[in-house]
């Protein structure tokens, strides 16, 4: 529906456990929440940011997690930001923005209309995470080997 949800999914992953290089029991985290890429479309409002900000927070909290927020310490990119910063995206964070049933069909593949070049990633065929990537080369480097052969 292109809404964060009311209960977000939160990654964490605490980097520098372990080394605790800062020394004063702080560490670095990095969370990922999964938003629509809507940047294409109405995009998420401020309000509705925050209000999943505080839903994130308070999650991490009754699971047992207590973060220290500072607005220094803190970096935020959204969905517009991603769009900013990867035009085509919409936002998302794996190459172009998947709305609709067929968009997982539509990712372009290894072979390009450009003689020599390759596509190969998570935002290809055939898909996001590290097996798919993976995948993706693979398939990418059969492309070459089979057109160079």
């Amino acid at each position: 529906r292109g809404r964060l949800p009311a209960t977000p999914s939160v990654y964490v992953c605490a980097a520098d456990r372990g080394d605790n290089a800062a020394g004063q029991g702080r560490e670095r985290l990095h969370m990922i929440v999964n938003a629509p890429a809507t940047a294409d479309g109405r995009g998420l409002t401020p309000g509705e940011i925050d209000a999943c900000d505080e839903a994130t927070f308070a999650l991490l909290e009754r699971s047992g997690l207590r973060v220290a927020r500072t607005a220094a310490a803190t970096v935020r990119t959204t969905p517009a930001d991603f769009a900013g910063l990867f035009p085509a995206t919409g936002g998302a964070l794996y190459g172009r923005a998947s709305h609709g049933w067929r968009a997982s069909f539509q990712r372009p593949g290894s072979t390009t209309r450009i003689p020599g070049l390759y596509l190969a990633g998570g935002a290809t065929h055939p898909g996001a995470g590290v097996p798919m990537a993976a995948l993706s080369g693979r398939l990418a480097a059969r492309a070459l080997l089979r057109d160079r052969a």
